[in-house]
């Protein structure tokens, strides 16, 4: 049970649940049923609450639709403040809305360590700790030739683009002027 709890977002799902039936108590207490008949409003509270019910059970069902369920859910939790007895006292609004966002915001809990959007303070640190020392390892001389070109070290010698040690026999870097105009 624990596992197929934490397998989707639970807690969301709960709290819509709990929205609907609360919405759908208050107008079932007030003996409401014959006015249901008369006045379309009273309809909206208990198609508003049914639609709740559902939609924190699919939650349940098909965690791959939580965001749009739970958007859902928070729509309808701001439409029963008007339809439904200011959102059945307020409370079937808020658990609407604690649930809606709490399904919208749940992310299943097996991720990839390796995943781009997850950044760690330990992660970071070895990845700069590899950078620099790949930098020590390489050489400043590969590190300072930039696309291809020769660049001029010190007087002498030069590096090209995949070498660590400067070659000995190499020919200085010649400077072209440009023509005056």
């Amino acid at each position: 049970m624990k596992l197929w709890r934490r397998s989707r977002p639970f807690w969301g799902g709960l709290f819509i649940v709990a929205a609907g039936l609360e919405l759908l108590s208050i107008p079932l207490a007030l003996d409401a049923l014959s006015v249901v008949l008369v006045f379309g409003s009273v309809g909206a509270s208990y198609l508003i609450a049914l639609i709740m019910v559902i939609a924190g059970v699919l939650v349940w069902l098909q965690p791959g639709q939580r965001v749009f369920l739970g958007l859902i859910a928070v729509l309808l939790s701001m439409a029963s403040f008007v339809y439904s007895n200011l959102g059945g006292f307020l409370i079937g609004m808020i658990l609407g809305l604690l649930g809606g966002m709490l399904a919208v915001a749940w992310t299943p809990a097996s991720r990839p360590a390796n995943r781009v959007d997850t950044l760690t303070v330990r992660s970071a640190l070895t990845a700069t700790e590899r950078s620099v020392s790949g930098a020590k390892a390489a050489g400043w001389a590969t590190a300072a030739a930039l696309g291809g070109h020769c660049r001029r070290l010190m007087p002498g010698r030069r590096a090209c683009v995949g070498t660590d040690n400067p070659s000995v026999d190499a020919r200085p870097v010649v400077k072209l002027r440009e023509p005056a105009g």
